[in-house]
C-alpha cells in the first residue's frame, strides 16, 4: 500500500513555467532597491491622511509633519502652526525618507527572506501587521526619546496617526510586490 507522501508528488509546489512570479530570493542589491522604493512610496501615501487633516483644520498647517521631524531632532523653534519654514520642511522630509526607506528595507527582508512572500494577498496581510509594528515603534519607542514627542503629538490626533500608519503598512506591502523584480529568464546568463 502506498500513500500520497510515498510518491513524492510535489506538483503543488511548482510554479508554472509561464508565470513571471519570482520564486527565488532577491539579491542584496534588489533587496535594497525594492525596500527603499517601497518604503519611500509608502511613506508618501502615509502623509496623505496627515496632510489632509492639517489642511482641513484651521489651526494647523498641511506640512506640519516634516517640520515636526525637524523640531523633534533640532528643537521646537523649528515648528510652527502658523507659518511655513523652508529648511525645516526640506530637512524633515529628508529625515522622514530615511525612516521610510529603513522601514521598507526591513519589511522587504522579512517578506522575502523570512516568509518568501511573492503575492499581493500575503504581502498586504504582512503590511497590515507591519503597520501595527511601525506605529508601536514610532509612537511609543522612538518619538518619546526627545521632548516626549511634543511636535509629533501636536500635529494630529491619535486616530489620524493610526490611519496614516495603516495606510503606510498596506502601501509598503503593495509596493513591495509591485517593485519586486520579475523572475530571471532561463536563458539569462547574468551578463549585463
Amino acid at each position: 500500500m502506498t500513500t500520497h507522501a510515498d510518491h513524492g508528488d510535489h506538483r503543488y509546489l511548482r510554479v508554472p513555467e509561464t508565470t513571471t512570479r519570482r520564486t527565488t530570493r532577491l539579491t542584496p542589491v534588489e533587496w535594497i532597491e525594492t525596500g527603499v522604493g517601497a518604503g519611500i512610496l509608502a511613506g508618501l501615501v502615509m502623509t496623505f491622511p496627515l496632510v489632509l487633516w492639517g489642511w482641513r483644520e484651521s489651526s494647523h498647517l498641511a506640512l506640519e509633519l516634516p517640520t515636526a521631524a525637524t523640531a523633534w531632532l533640532f528643537g521646537l523653534h523649528h515648528f510652527s502652526h502658523q507659518t511655513y519654514h523652508f529648511w525645516p520642511i526640506v530637512l524633515g522630509f529628508a529625515f522622514l525618507c530615511l525612516y521610510w526607506a529603513a522601514s521598507g528595507v526591513a519589511f522587504t527582508g522579512i517578506a522575502d527572506r523570512l516568509y518568501g512572500i511573492t503575492g499581493i494577498g500575503k504581502s498586504l496581510v504582512l503590511g497590515a501587521a507591519w503597520s501595527a509594528v511601525n506605529y508601536i515603534f514610532f509612537w511609543y519607542m522612538l518619538v518619546p526619546i526627545a521632548r516626549d514627542g511634543a511636535p509629533f503629538r501636536a500635529t494630529a490626533p491619535d486616530w489620524v496617526w493610526v490611519v496614516a500608519f495603516t495606510a503606510f503598512g498596506l502601501a509598503v506591502g503593495a509596493f513591495y510586490v509591485l517593485l519586486r523584480p520579475p523572475a530571471p529568464t532561463p536563458d539569462d546568463d547574468g551578463d549585463a
